[in-house]
């Protein structure tokens, strides 16, 4: 940024340039809060710092991509699940680097639209970590999964759960650019919660 006409400059990276979709805080002491960033990547940033100031080395990116939600895992916050759009989802554990792909989805279909597709994700697809179970991982398409073994297996626990109208998941856009990302997708379910005190009793919104 330059407030003299391009005289002189500042950093680039001193600039709070990302807008963020979805946040949650972990557990720790002090906590981090997680958030995903419009055309830049996942990051868990830390709330203080011994040293005063919250720099550099207090964040680090938690894999997802730009557009997901993201769910650390309530025993160990170093283990985080992160979505993205039609359907990805990963596992980061920061203890070894070890970044996982646990997506459900058979495939992305980026200018294909989500007719022909056998599972619908947003480009905001929920996912949610159960308050009553850390092992149970929800995750919501036009109907919702559910893992307990970290992404290893997926099982449906509801049907679809959507008006699922055909004509509206058709690819989008003109006949020469296809806008088709996941972002246009309708048909899915946009936002997740479980009761915090009946184990089971989930609320799903979709459009």
């Amino acid at each position: 940024m330059t407030l003299d006409g391009g005289k002189t400059w500042s950093r680039q990276d001193n600039q709070p340039t990302a807008q963020f979709y979805h946040v949650i805080a972990d557990n720790r002491t002090p906590y981090y809060i997680y958030g995903a960033q419009q055309d830049n990547s996942t990051v868990a940033i830390a709330s203080r710092s011994d040293e005063g100031v919250i720099d550099r080395p207090d964040w680090y990116p938690v894999g997802g991509g730009e557009a997901g939600y993201i769910a650390p895992y309530p025993p160990d916050p170093n283990i985080v699940y992160a979505a993205d759009y039609e359907g990805l989802i990963t596992r980061y554990d920061k203890h070894n680097g070890q970044l996982r792909n646990i997506t459900n989805q058979t495939r992305l279909s980026d200018a294909g639209g989500a007719a022909p597709l056998e599972h619908r994700f947003q480009w905001t697809s929920p996912v949610m970590i159960s308050p009553h179970d850390p092992e149970t991982l929800y995750h919501a398409g036009e109907r919702l999964f559910k893992t307990t073994d970290g992404g290893v297996h997926w099982e449906a626990i509801s049907p679809d759960l959507t008006r699922n109208d055909k004509s509206k998941q058709q690819p989008s856009g003109g006949s020469i650019t296809i806008d088709d990302s996941g972002t246009e997708y309708y048909d899915t379910i946009f936002a997740l919660a479980e009761s915090p005190l009946s184990k089971g009793v989930i609320w799903a919104g979709n459009g």
